[in-house]
Parts: structure tokens; sequence; C-alpha cells
């Protein structure tokens, strides 16, 4: 099984814009290598690059920025296929996107999902792996079919207090705030909506209890059809922990249903280790914050797990046999593919976002228990986040950096 895939039901709605904007989504899909007949085979597995090759290319060449936003209203609940079926068998909207977050590779390898409830607000943040031609399109819509999913397991519109975007583009505001209808900041920690945690307190019509073990079966069938090898689930695991901050080989363990010491064992037989696969991730995500942030090293030491600057650096050396500032100094400190895929298809360049704080910090900071005055709510939010994992660790917190991952500040 290929890896770096995504279902094509991810494709949901790309015809319906081309006829919006007058367009040709056939001469679009064929541009960027993609067959298309998968507008008509949802369950088929995709490059997970060519989605995003394919979403970029239609935002620029048709001058269509809010593109992702647009695909938005044609993929439901329905388009993540039988992850949804946990509705059935889960008890309240909470227990559903959690087991939905667990099940997500089954949709794609290269996203990830994860909930928080802080005070009376919750928070659902979504992650992907970076491509060439560049994600913004594809987390627009991502974050737009989390609220889609939350709304559709509840049956009952939820109202946003926030949503935010890692990247920075002053030409989405307009558009994303007239559709997710709330306060929308750029430039922030993590891709989040914020909403009221009540409403993950729902209940469920969950169908008669004599069909849960098939829906169960089939559940478990769509994951050994996606992941293959055992080392796939656990590589997955993995990334899902580690940007939670609460990767251990226990954990992981128990959320692949086997002890620890036959998860080491089933590895061993793949000539594999836990610390081989978590090494993995990290030698990744290290290059890639290297080359595309210009964070601290010891932020970057924290946000890949580890306690002292100097083991980080020892590792990336032994991984790439440089230095991490030489290599980011090698790199440019930035994804120039991700610019020459743009200058490619346009040669305007979006302008640089202004600076500036939200409106929407002290209605937040309010949800949080603080006041008005709040000076980013977004980093209380983390904070309190942050202290609580800590604090379940047993560690008192030393400096104000995100165990999830240190802010991000795009050259």
């Amino acid at each position: 099984m290929a890896r770096h895939y995504h279902r094509a039901s991810v494709l949901n709605g790309v015809q319906n814009v081309a006829a919006a904007v007058g367009k040709d989504p056939v001469a679009a899909m064929r541009m960027v290598g993609l067959d298309p007949a998968l507008f008509a085979t949802a369950d088929e597995r995709i490059p997970f690059d060519k989605v995003n090759e394919l979403f970029e290319y239609c935002a620029l060449a048709w001058n269509v920025p809010d593109f992702g936003l647009r695909l938005a209203p044609y993929q439901k609940i329905d388009v993540l296929g039988p992850i949804s079926l946990v509705t059935k068998i889960e008890k309240d909207v909470r227990t559903a996107m959690g087991s939905m977050m667990h099940n997500l590779f089954i949709q794609s390898d290269m996203i990830s999902a994860a909930m928080t409830e802080v005070g009376d607000v919750a928070e659902i943040y979504v992650e992907t792996e970076e491509v060439p031609a560049g994600t913004r399109q594809y987390m627009q819509l991502a974050l737009a079919v989390a609220r889609n999913v939350v709304e559709d397991a509840g049956k009952s519109a939820v109202d946003l207090y926030e949503v935010t975007f890692r990247h920075d583009d002053p030409k989405l505001r307009p558009f994303a705030e007239k559709y997710f209808r709330c306060p929308v900041r750029f430039a922030a920690e993590r891709n989040a909506i914020f909403f009221d945690r009540a409403f993950l307190d729902r209940k469920l019509d969950s169908s008669d209890a004599a069909y849960h073990p098939i829906i169960e079966r089939y559940l478990s069938t769509a994951r050994q059809e996606v992941i293959g090898k055992f080392s796939d689930a656990v590589r997955q695991e993995i990334t899902r922990q580690m940007q939670l901050g609460n990767c251990t080989l226990d954990n992981v363990a128990k959320s692949v249903r086997v002890e620890p010491r036959s998860l080491q064992r089933r590895l061993n037989e793949e000539n594999l280790s836990f610390r081989d696969l978590v090494d993995e991730w990290r030698k990744a995500r290290a290059a890639l914050l290297l080359r595309q942030t210009r964070l601290p090293l010891s932020e970057i030491s924290l946000a890949l797990g580890y306690s002292d600057q100097s083991i980080f650096s020892r590792a990336f050396q032994r991984w790439h046999g440089i230095r991490p500032l030489a290599y980011r100094k090698q790199s440019g400190g930035s994804c120039l593919c991700k610019r020459a895929y743009r200058v490619q298809l346009s040669s305007t360049q979006h302008p640089g976002a202004g600076q500036g704080r939200d409106p929407s910090s002290a209605r937040l900071g309010k949800r949080l228990g603080g006041g008005a005055n709040r000076p980013d709510s977004n980093s209380t939010c983390d904070r309190v986040i942050r202290q609580r994992k800590l604090n379940e660790a047993g560690v008192q917190e030393t400096r104000g950096t995100s165990l999830f991952g240190a802010r991000l500040l795009l050259l």
C-alpha cells in the first residue's frame, strides 16, 4: 500500500465550483496529472500531493482565492466514508469526534486531527504534512469540513468563536469570515476552530446495538485495507501523539490495541523498533521546521520532544550529516519549491499581511475565563493546554513554549 494518499471523495465539489466560475475541471485534472474519472470514484486512493497541486492550481488559474471554502458545502460528514459510521455506535458528539480522529488515516495518511477542551471552549485542530504545491486551499477545506462534521454529528448548527490559520493570507480574510461567520485569524500557532464545548455533550441517535459489531468489523476491515503493514498503523499513531505531545510506547500500544511487548515484537519482525519510527518522524519534522520557519533551535527541540537542545543537535547531525543551523542556511530557510510553483501559475504574488490583533481575542479570552484585555487568547489557550499536560506528567513548566509545537515564524 503506497503512503501519502487521500480518498478521492476530497474532489467532491470541484466540478460544481468549476461550473460556477465557467472553468473546465477536466482540463484542470489533466493539468496536474489526475484522471478525470476519479470524480466518480470516491473510495479510490490518490496521491496527496496531486490533490493539493490541483487545489492550488484551481485557486490561482481560476482566480478563486477561497477555492477550498467553496468546496466545503459539497463535503459533509459522508465525505469521510466508513469513518462516518462511528456516529451509529458512539453515545455523544465528543466520543464520535474522538473516534473519527482516531480513524482519520482511512481518509488520508497525511492529515491528523485532535481535540482539546479548556474552560467552556472546545478546539479542533488539523495538521497536514507539507507538499511542494502547499496546503493552503486544502486547509481551508479541512477546517470547513471539521465544522460540517461537528454539525452533522450533532444535527444542529454550531456557532464558532474563532477560526485560526497557520499561514498568512490577507486576501482570504473577507471570504473566510463570511463563510465561518466568526473572526478569522492568520499567522496563528495552528489551524483550528473554536466553539462551545457544551456542543460535544449532545447525544447521538445510535442505531440498534445489534448492528454495532457489524459496523466495528467494517471499520476494522477498512483500516486493514489502508494500513497494510503493522508498522504503518504505528507510524500513524506516533504522528498523532507526537503532535499532541504525549507520545509514549504505552500510549501508542494502547491506541493500536496491543501490549507494549507485542508492539515491539511485531515491529522487530519488520526489522524496526519504536525508537526507529519516532526518530523517523522527528527527522522529517525537524527538517521541515528548519526549512520553513525561523524558530530558534531551543523551540524546535521542545516541539520535537527533546528536553535539551544539545541532544537535538546531535540527533540532527546523525540524521542529516550536518548541524541544524548549517542545514537551515544551506536550504535557504524557506520552501523554495512552493514559491516556484506559485510563480509558475501566476506572476502576481500575494502581499504580506499586516500585523495586528483581531477583535476576537477579547471574546475568546472571556470564554477561557479571563478579562476583555487579555492580549492573545489563542496563546492563553495554548498555555492552559500545555500546563495541563505538564501537570499530568508531574513536570513544572519552565518556559513559554508549546509542547504541541512552537509558534511558526514564517519567513
